[in-house]
């Protein structure tokens, strides 16, 4: 079982507005981490940036690659870990008392969320029906 079309475009849109914002965060981070927070423009302040921003393209990467290759489990998980960061990002916005970096990172988790649920109860590759086989005692299902 495949999803529908109308999925795939709402999959996409979400993993294209995912990429544009987090991926203009991560290159502003990297350029001028001073820009995106006071106080960032120090050493220690570029080289987080510079570790955030390889766990971002990591997960961005995955995104966009599980949705080209239409690779539907994993791309829940990625959709499901994506929601999660993103949690964790709003999380710190409200410690932070930012209603934008709060309500932001919400609208994505929801949106990544919306488009892991329906991929629940499907196969893991291109509509593949079959059930995978378990290897016995010598090496074959």
């Amino acid at each position: 079982m495949v999803p529908s079309r109308n999925f795939r475009r709402f999959a996409w849109g979400v993993v294209a507005a995912e990429a544009i914002a987090s991926g203009y965060l991560t290159v502003a981070g990297l350029l001028d981490p001073g820009g995106l927070v006071p106080g960032g423009d120090s050493a220690a302040a570029r080289t987080y940036a510079a570790y955030v921003a390889t766990r971002s393209l990591v997960l961005l990467g995955a995104l966009i690659w599980l949705m080209a290759v239409r690779a539907w489990q994993p791309l829940r998980l990625v959709f499901t870990l994506n929601a999660a960061v993103q949690t964790g990002d709003a999380a710190i916005g409200a410690a932070h008392h930012q209603l934008a970096q709060t309500m932001g990172p919400l609208v994505f988790a929801a949106l990544l969320l919306a488009a892991a649920r329906p991929l629940g109860g499907l196969p893991a590759w291109r509509g593949d029906n079959s059930t995978p086989q378990v290897a016995g005692p010598e090496g074959r299902p």
